[in-house]
């Protein structure tokens, strides 16, 4: 009898920890996707402001052109991109209607400088880390070989 009490007692423990998880990941769940959305938006938001004439873009509509124009309305920045190869074309869109930034060569160029020295300088601390742990080794070998001789010196006496 005292068993089957003790069966329903840990049963509805159980229960109740099954609950408490389910409470907690509902409301961490906002949590998260309301710091992802952040993230998103603050991303949009330092490339709207980072736009400049001259850029090379794709709106969210699909459109390809270069920014020739851009414009502060009230409360909205607008930019006026030029489209089009032989027969120019205009098209005035929001500045958040922009999807991508396109990078000229001399941006790639300085990029893959950056890149290519913090790639570099990883693999010069990697090495450090190497010697140095080869070194390490090479101590407690050699401290190794000393109390060996000590030890047959010790006997020797």
């Amino acid at each position: 009898m005292t068993s089957m009490l003790l069966a329903e007692g840990t049963s509805n423990v159980w229960n109740y920890v099954l609950i408490g998880v389910v409470v907690l990941l509902l409301l961490a769940l906002p949590i998260f996707m309301n710091q992802r959305n952040k993230k998103e938006t603050q991303k949009v938001q330092e490339q709207t402001n980072s736009l400049k004439v001259g850029d090379k873009v794709l709106t969210t509509s699909g459109v390809y052109g270069t920014i020739t124009e851009i414009k502060f309305d009230d409360s909205k920045k607008t930019v006026v991109l030029e489209t089009g190869g032989k027969t120019k074309s205009y098209l005035t869109v929001d500045a958040y209607a922009i999807y991508t930034v396109f990078k000229s060569e001399a941006e790639l160029k300085i990029e893959a400088a950056a890149k290519e020295e913090a790639e570099a300088k990883k693999a010069e601390e990697e090495n450090a880390k190497k010697e140095a742990k080869k070194s390490r080794k090479k101590k407690t070998s050699l401290e190794k070989e000393l109390e060996e001789v000590t030890a047959s010196e010790n006997k020797e006496e």
